[in-house]
């Protein structure tokens, strides 16, 4: 019985420090993907504006600045969501929610604009204007990539269905 009774207790030891290993390598790879992306973007930005050693030298810090003032409205926006998933909301609730969630879209939109209108010390005129488009530019390019199957290597091109339209999604 005693050999049963710590067989039992150990196993559950290794059960949850293998929970736990899974825990800390999954954080892991988040964060590495978004350093990846990170990197990417400023790469991109930088190649995309044309950006010189001295502007990208005052150019990033702000975007850096922008880019955290951004992730906290997203952060926002995920506990709204992750509230909303939990509880059952009233017509009244679901009222306030919607324009919550509309007021942190409207200052995101705000922010972009601000942002973009405060580099006129640092950025070109033309170069301003690649900036505001930059975002979706670049998810178009990557939705492209994605639909002609080269998003990932080794990833097959996908057959399109002769007269299938493709639409814009959303309500």
């Amino acid at each position: 019985m005693r050999y049963i009774l710590f067989l039992s207790f150990l196993t559950g030891i290794v059960a949850q420090e293998k929970d736990w290993v899974d825990r800390e390598y999954k954080k892991g790879r988040r964060n590495d993907r978004s350093e990846k992306m990170e990197n990417m973007i400023i790469w991109r930005l930088t190649d995309d504006l044309e950006l010189s050693t001295e502007q990208a030298e005052n150019f990033f810090p702000r975007f850096r600045e922008h880019r955290k003032s951004l992730e906290d409205i997203g952060k926002q926006e995920r506990e709204m969501i992750g509230e909303i998933d939990r509880e059952k909301l009233s017509k009244s609730d679901v009222r306030k929610t919607i324009e919550e969630v509309s007021k942190l879209r409207q200052k995101r939109i705000e922010l972009e604009s601000e942002f973009v209108l405060s580099l006129d010390n640092i950025l070109e005129p033309d170069q301003m204007i690649r900036l505001g488009v930059f975002k979706q530019r670049m998810m178009m390019e990557m939705r492209e990539e994605i639909r002609d199957g080269k998003g990932k290597k080794g990833k097959k091109k996908r057959n399109k269905k002769i007269g299938r339209k493709r639409g814009r999604r959303g309500f």
